[in-house]
Formats: C-alpha cells, sequence, structure tokens
C-alpha cells in the first residue's frame, strides 16, 4: 500500500496535476468535437439535407443534358440510354479476400455512389420508363412504380405538376423527383432517383467505423502527448516561478529581506511577485525603524535610570568623601562615621549597575520560559538588595517572545523601582495564566506614592509604553504609608 502510495507521490505535485488537467482536457475536447463532427456526419446522411444537395446537383448538372434527349419527337430513347450509362465509372480494385473486384459507381457531379444504392431513371410524362442506370430488369416504355414507396403514384403527381419533391421510404430509400421542362414551360419527363444510405447496417457502418478509428486512435494519442509536454513545460515554468516566490518567502519569515523574488512577467504572477518585493521592503524598512526606536527609547531609560540612581549616589559619596578629607586631620572618628557613609553609597551604586547591567544582558525567554527566567531573576534581585522576595506561577503556558520579553522588563523595571523608592522589606510576584490573558502582578510594603503626582524617574511612562506596543494594560495602585501594587495584563485568543 505505501508502495503505490510513493508511485502517485509526483501526481500530487501542482506541476504534475496541472500537466495532468492539461492533457485530459485536452484530449477530452478532441473527443468531443470529434462526436460533434461524426453526429452532424450521420444526421446529414440521415436527413434531408443530404437529398437537397443532391437534388440541387440533379437540376444543375443532370437535367439539362438530358432535355435535349426529350425535347425531340418522339423522344430519343436510344440517346437517354447512352446518355445515362455514360454517368457510369467502373473502377477496379484488388481485395485480399476476393481478388480482383469491379466497383461501379453513379456519377451527379460530384457525387458518386454504388450501383447497389442508387438507381437513376429518365421518365416521360406519362411515367413511363424511358432510360435507366444502371440496368435492372425494368423493361423501357412499362409504368414506373417503386416498392419502397407505396405513394409513389402521388409523389410523382406531384413532381409532373412542376415541383421538385424529396421523399423518405422504407429500408432508409430515399426518392427525388425532378420535372424536366422546355423553355415554354412544358413537361418533358422526369428524373428520379432513387437512393439507399443503411446507416445501422453492419457493411454500412463497418467500412465508417474502421475509418474513424483509424484516424481517431493516433490523432488521440498524438494529441495526448502534445498536450502532456506542453502542459509539463507550461506547469513546470508556473511552478518555477511559485517556487522563487516560496523560496523569497522562506528568507523573509527568517528576517532575511534582502531576497527578492524576480519575476517580471506582465501577468498576475508576476504583479504578486512584484507587490511581495515592495512589501518585504516597507517590512525591513519597518523594522529598521523600530529597531533604531527601541534603542532611542532604552538609551533614555538607562539615562533616566542612571540620573536617578547612581549619579546620585556617586555625588553623595563624593560629598561624604570630601567631608571625610576635611574631618581627617582633626576629628578622625567623624572622619571615620563619614567613610563608612560613603562606603555604603558605593555599594548601593554596585548594586543599582548590577542591576542596569542584568537588565541589558539578553535573557533566553525562549529557551526557558517566562515563569522560570522571573523566577531566577527574582531570587538574584532579591540576595542582592536584602529585600524578601517571592514569586507565584499559576497555569502556566508558552507564550508569544515579544508577550514575555515585554513582562519581564515591566517587572524589571518594578523591581528597579522598589529598590530605588519603595524602602520595602518585601515584595510578592505573582504570575496568572488563564484561558484568555496572563496577568502580572507585583506588590511591596514599601512607603507608597500618589501615582497622580509621581514624575518621571519611576519609570511609570517606560512600563505603559512597553505595554502599549503589545496591546496591554497597566495599572498601578499606591496609597503613601501602605505600599505599592503593579498590574500588566496582556490578552490572547483561546
Amino acid at each position: 500500500m505505501k508502495r503505490l502510495a510513493r508511485l502517485f507521490t509526483p501526481f500530487q505535485r501542482l506541476q504534475w496535476r496541472l500537466t495532468l488537467s492539461y492533457t485530459l482536457v485536452t484530449t477530452g475536447a478532441l473527443l468531443v468535437v470529434e462526436l460533434l463532427l461524426f453526429t452532424f456526419i450521420f444526421f446529414l446522411l440521415g436527413s434531408d439535407m443530404l437529398a437537397g444537395i443532391m437534388a440541387q446537383a440533379m437540376q444543375n448538372e443532370l437535367a439539362p443534358a438530358a432535355r435535349p434527349y426529350l425535347a425531340q419527337t418522339p423522344p430519343d430513347v436510344s440517346g437517354l440510354q447512352a446518355w445515362a450509362e455514360s454517368l457510369i465509372d467502373t473502377q477496379t480494385q484488388l481485395s485480399p479476400t476476393a481478388g480482383v473486384q469491379e466497383t461501379t459507381s453513379l456519377r451527379l457531379g460530384q457525387f458518386r455512389m454504388s450501383d447497389a444504392e442508387q438507381q437513376l431513371y429518365v421518365l416521360a410524362p406519362d411515367l413511363s420508363l424511358l432510360a435507366q442506370a444502371p440496368h435492372t430488369p425494368m423493361a423501357v416504355g412499362e409504368p414506373w412504380l417503386a416498392a419502397e414507396f407505396p405513394d409513389s403514384a402521388v409523389l410523382l403527381q406531384t413532381a409532373r405538376q412542376g415541383s421538385q419533391v424529396i421523399a423518405q421510404g422504407e429500408n432508409e430509400a430515399q426518392l427525388v423527383a425532378l420535372p424536366i421542362l422546355s423553355e415554354e414551360g412544358v413537361l418533358l419527363g422526369l428524373l428520379v432517383l432513387v437512393f439507399r444510405i443503411p446507416l445501422l447496417h453492419s457493411e454500412f457502418l463497418r467500412p465508417i467505423l474502421q475509418a474513424t478509428a483509424a484516424s481517431l486512435i493516433p490523432i488521440t494519442i498524438a494529441t495526448a502527448l502534445i498536450g502532456t509536454v506542453f502542459g509539463y513545460l507550461t506547469a513546470r515554468n508556473l511552478t518555477r516561478r511559485i517556487r522563487h516566490v516560496a523560496n523569497a518567502a522562506d528568507a523573509w519569515s527568517q528576517g532575511d529581506f534582502s531576497v527578492a523574488s524576480h519575476d517580471n512577467a506582465g501577468d498576475e504572477l508576476g504583479q504578486l511577485s512584484r507587490r511581495l518585493n515592495r512589501m518585504a521592503e516597507q517590512l525591513q524598512n519597518l523594522l529598521e525603524a523600530r529597531q533604531e526606536l527601541a534603542a532611542v527609547e532604552e538609551r533614555n531609560r538607562l539615562a533616566r535610570d542612571l540620573h536617578d540612581s547612581v549619579k546620585q549616589q556617586v555625588f553623595a559619596t563624593t560629598m561624604q568623601l570630601a567631608a571625610a578629607r576635611a574631618l581627617l586631620t582633626s576629628d578622625a572618628r567623624a572622619a571615620g562615621q563619614h567613610l563608612v557613609e560613603a562606603e555604603q553609597l558605593a555599594r548601593q551604586a554596585q548594586q543599582e549597575l548590577t542591576g542596569l547591567i542584568q537588565e541589558l544582558r539578553p535573557v533566553a525567554l525562549a529557551d526557558r520560559g517566562l515563569a522560570e527566567a522571573l523566577q531566577t531573576y527574582v531570587a538574584d534581585w532579591g540576595r542582592q538588595t536584602q529585600i524578601e522576595a517571592t514569586v507565584r506561577v499559576q497555569g502556566a503556558r508558552p507564550l508569544p517572545l515579544p508577550t514575555e520579553q515585554t513582562l519581564f522588563r515591566v517587572a524589571q523595571e518594578a523591581l528597579a523601582n522598589v529598590t530605588r523608592h519603595s524602602q520595602a522589606r518585601r515584595v510578592d510576584l505573582h504570575l496568572t495564566f488563564s484561558d484568555t490573558a496572563v496577568t502580572l502582578t507585583i506588590h511591596d510594603d514599601g512607603r507608597g506614592f500618589v501615582p497622580e503626582a509621581a514624575n518621571t524617574g519611576l519609570g511609570l511612562a517606560s512600563m505603559r509604553e512597553r505595554m502599549a506596543v503589545i496591546d496591554g494594560r497597566f495599572t498601578i495602585h499606591s496609597t503613601p504609608g501602605k505600599g505599592t501594587t503593579v498590574v500588566a495584563e496582556v490578552m490572547y485568543d483561546a
């Protein structure tokens, strides 16, 4: 079963499916055209249309030739018979079964039919036989009647009145009766043609079917082969162009927008390729702009953090050292106190710088996940700041990397604010995952503040901006003397 499935695997590709479709459509269209053509031929042979064409040929070719013989008084019967016999052509053919065969055909202008299927009679105005071709047992001068046409007397009376008659008889027989008039309009005689086209007889169908098969089968096979080759070449060109677009899309998905799909054709696929190239170029420009903006925002944030924390601590350390140097000779004990204060300030500055460096260092969120990364970071932060910190995670699940990075940065900002401003002794971080959202809550027991009056040094604007980029919500609740709670929430599809 697997081997059979592998055999048909190539036909699942677009190129071979298009090729097969083109072959089937081409061959099917040819078969339908041939079927319609043969249907039309059978309809033509079985209808009055062919009889009308033969009547027109008799009117144009035979009637003018027979008129001089009939215009004589009495009619030139021997001349008529000789003329009728001159319409018969005899051909010799070699048959593989019967040897040499002679076949005869009756000329009616451009038409020729075998004598077994067609008889031409020349009748006098009284409907007696004057001449015939080929010969039949009917004698000259006898009244003419056709067994296949029970109403032949009525038909001939209509023809005697100057009207052309076309009639269907028994056993697929057809009759064409044509009056021959003198220049004065006097009836000189009648031309009567009786022919038979046995459409359903094997003798008639066999050669038609043989000729049809002899031409239909090789033509169909040749058409199928030509259609397959042409369809394969057309489909290969189409799939090659689609493959170029797919390869470019794969490169774009990996962040490489330098790859372009080169297709200068003027059709829809070429237009799509050029539009995708413009889209890739715009995406590259957008990413570069966002990277530059992110770098500017990060530099601004670091500038604020350094200004609000490390710079102030370094300045205070400088003041303590200056005071210690001034008191070193006069009051060594007081100078020592200032040195102790300077040492504490330097240690705090070191902790601040360590925190900033950790923020700059990329965290492997894609490998570790947000919950594990926060647990590691908060544990390190608690050891450095000597602040008790706990992390609780509920219902952890994978998140898009931009969401994890944003929530991680918000947690860093919030913990940095705790270190700088809150004077807290305990921090609780709670990360909750639900079917529709992820919520990060950070609560400290510090001195709190009035959110409306908070200055930019608290980093609240930076946290709000980060959450706004991923369409998240950021809220902060704080009361002087009762601590601060930061909540960051991001909605996602279940």
